[in-house]
């Protein structure tokens, strides 16, 4: 530390210690509003920097009461079109399931045969799921599943051998072989 400098050179001193405190801050805080904002700006990832799941935004958002992260209604096409792929050590077949989900495109016909079969039908159902409703997400072995009826497989051209169960109103079709959410299609029950 300098002693006795002038009034005038303290002053001056002083003052630029400010300034570059105030740079410093400015630039803090720009830096972090870009750093929330940018990546929606390009699409890039959602709110929390997960990478886009291809969830229709304007289809009406799954419900879980719980708290727990949810998907708006989305179909994986990997899972549908190949459900015979087992999962292997290395996790590709839930990666597939996750990279690939996709708006679930259903016609107003579809929706009322699935609401027709689900009514009919004795299905595991579950008010609040113990898992986050997200394509590829796991789905714990104490969950009770059951096999997807035929009929739906035919309305949904896919899906043949998954299982599936009823959360909230919502459809949950399960891979059979890595147990992970396949595709979240809401109100159907």
């Amino acid at each position: 530390m300098v002693a006795n400098l002038p009034r005038r050179e303290e002053r001056e001193g002083t003052r630029r210690l400010m300034m570059w405190g105030c740079a410093v801050v400015a630039v803090l805080f720009v830096g972090s509003a870009l750093w929330f904002v940018a990546p929606q700006m390009f699409g890039a990832t959602d709110y929390v920097g997960r990478p886009p799941t291809g969830a229709n935004n304007s289809a009406p958002a799954t419900t879980v009461g719980t708290g727990v992260p949810t998907q708006r209604e989305a179909i994986s096409t990997a899972a549908k079109e190949d459900p015979a792929q087992n999962e292997d050590s290395t996790g590709r077949r839930a990666r597939e399931i996750r990279q690939t989900a996709a708006p679930a495109d259903l016609s107003e016909r579809q929706r009322e045969q699935l609401r027709a079969i689900f009514s009919a039908a004795q299905a595991p159902t579950m008010d609040r799921p113990n898992f986050e409703m997200m394509i590829g997400t796991s789905i714990p072995r104490q969950t009770t599943v059951a096999d997807l009826p035929p009929e739906a497989t035919q309305v949904l051209n896919g899906f043949w051998g998954d299982q599936y169960l009823i959360a909230g109103k919502s459809l949950v079709i399960v891979d059979q072989h890595s147990r992970r959410v396949a595709a979240i299609i809401a109100n159907v029950h």
